[in-house]
């Protein structure tokens, strides 16, 4: 699923309950202003261009001569990036090397690998769907062998890229039909081992485990394949006693690293997972040091060493390697920081996706429910936010450890739901456990006026703005709820004051224009 990202709405008006209520100036409760982070050099990179990548239609379109030139120059191309050593040279060699030729399946799988290891999900997606297109193209590649290789690199390559993401039943689709037809292939075997134990097949794993095992004695990948039948049993502590004494080497080293730095992780072994990420780093297949960012960052849990798990990013910010718990809260800060557009529409993408992917890998779960929730909040998902943070709510209370921030946010999504005896609980909540924020006064407020409780919605949105004078949302329900009353003087004055803070807002204008009016009739 994809999740399309998108600003806040501007301000809006709605009738509640007999209020004009602007829903618009109503934020998220637990936002506030930018937080600091540690800094991450990116560097520009083109993959490839868009608007001049053809379609293979659009491409066989093309006349003779200048699909015969552009096949050569991608050719040269693909050919120029196997000898670069720079990581970004090669990346846009290969992104050359498609645009001239769109059917030319190797650069596309090479772009695929490439851009596995430098953490971009959604185009090492996009070049293995057009890898694929290309191998099943009727003008594709000639000949069995060539043929039969390049499927085995794509099934490979698609395994490895939903496994990474704790995509298991994907990833074993793309393996078991290449294992089935290639059950020597000493690659396949190893990836198909691993899912079968993740899915929790624990007889095929360990018979792929002691196939492995009796053609190379000193092989890793058996213990390896044995941990992860036990992480599928929810027994760490034993995957753990499969991995300590390994030392990873060969094809697939840097996958069994992460894999045993998550197991220590999830175990609080901090200064294994640290170890084993760090090692994880080094076996990377990026030399150039540019490839590679590292930053220390607080994972989303509590704990003892939170605050210094090493994280690894590519060259657009990305996540690599190291602590996914740490990079989901620092995606997280990042879109929190971000100014409206693109830099806070791909760090809500990140954070939404580093998210999931720890939920499906079980590390910090409440946490990254919490994070993906608030993001799914901030950015007009409402439904996808109400689910993630019903249960964040509900399992941090279980833990007795309930969430200011979640309850506060929780409230004001029910509050655009509509759902206000629900909102008030929560927004109650909010206030007892944090009674700092001022946002969340101001929704309890809100809840407590449609109910019909003026009394205490008085008190609430007086707090709201003893804590925050600048909150025009606050001073804008007062004087709404003064006018009510009847107290045309306190509503004047509150409505100016709102006005004066959100001089852009027609609606409040508008109000007040009204309201002076009708007190100059009279």
């Amino acid at each position: 699923m994809r999740i399309r990202f998108r600003a806040p709405h501007g301000a809006r008006p709605f009738f509640l309950a007999g209020f004009l209520l602007v829903a618009g100036m109503i934020h998220m409760a637990g936002c506030g202003g930018p937080v600091a982070t540690g800094s991450i050099q990116t560097f520009p990179v083109t993959f490839w261009s868009d608007p001049h990548l053809l379609s293979l239609q659009s491409f066989a379109s093309l006349p003779d001569p200048e699909q015969a030139r552009r096949r050569a120059r991608g050719a040269d191309l693909l050919a120029q990036s196997r000898g670069a050593s720079r990581t970004r040279a090669r990346l846009e060699l290969l992104g050359t090397a498609v645009v001239e030729d769109p059917g030319l399946a190797g650069a596309w799988l090479d772009l695929a690998s490439l851009l596995r290891w430098v953490g971009e999900d959604a185009r090492t997606d996009i070049a293995l769907v057009r890898a694929a297109e290309a191998i099943a193209s009727p003008n594709g590649p000639v000949g069995i062998d060539k043929l039969q290789a390049l499927n085995r690199r794509l099934s490979l390559l698609r395994a490895w890229y939903h496994y990474d993401r704790g995509e298991w039943r994907l990833g074993y689709r793309w393996a078991k039909t290449f294992y089935d037809q290639e059950p020597g292939d000493d690659a396949a075997r190893v990836i198909t081992g691993l899912l079968e134990a993740r899915l929790g097949n624990a007889g095929k794993a360990w018979a792929i485990a002691n196939d492995i095992r009796r053609t190379d004695s000193f092989a890793t990948e058996p213990d390896w394949i044995n941990a992860c039948v036990e992480t599928a049993r929810g027994l760490d502590r034993a995957a753990l006693s499969f991995v300590l004494g390994l030392r990873p080497r060969g094809e697939f080293q840097t996958e069994c690293w992460n894999d045993m730095a998550l197991i220590a992780e999830r175990l609080g072994e901090w200064s294994f997972a640290e170890r084993w990420y760090r090692e994880a780093r080094a076996s990377l297949p990026l030399n150039d040091p540019e490839s590679l960012g590292q930053i220390d960052h607080a994972r989303l849990g509590p704990g003892p060493r939170s605050s210094a798990m090493p994280v690894w990013l590519g060259l657009q910010g990305a996540y690599v390697t190291g602590s996914l718990s740490s990079y989901t809260a620092m995606a997280r800060e990042r879109f929190r920081a971000a100014a409206s557009g693109p830099d806070r529409d791909k760090w809500a993408g990140e954070t939404v996706n580093a998210a999931g992917i720890c939920l499906r890998l079980g590390l910090d779960e409440l946490g990254a429910r919490k994070a993906r929730g608030l993001v799914f909040a901030a950015t007009d998902n409402r439904n996808l936010a109400l689910s993630d943070l019903r249960r964040a709510a509900q399992e941090s209370r279980e833990l007795g450890r309930p969430d200011a921030e979640v309850e506060a946010a929780l409230g004001h999504q029910l509050i655009l739901a509509e759902d206000f005896p629900a909102a008030l609980s929560h927004l109650q909540d909010a206030v007892a456990l944090d009674p700092a924020q001022a946002r969340t006064w101001s929704d309890l407020g809100l809840v407590q006026v449609t109910l019909g409780d003026q009394e205490a919605a008085d008190r609430a949105l007086s707090r709201a703005i003893e804590l925050d004078p600048t909150l025009a949302v606050a001073w804008f329900n007062r004087g709404l709820m003064a006018m009510h009353q009847g107290d045309r003087e306190r509503a004047e004055a509150d409505l100016t004051e709102a006005a004066r803070l959100a001089p852009d807002n027609s609606d409040i204008a508008r109000l007040l224009e009204k309201l002076q009016g009708a007190r100059s009739d009279r």
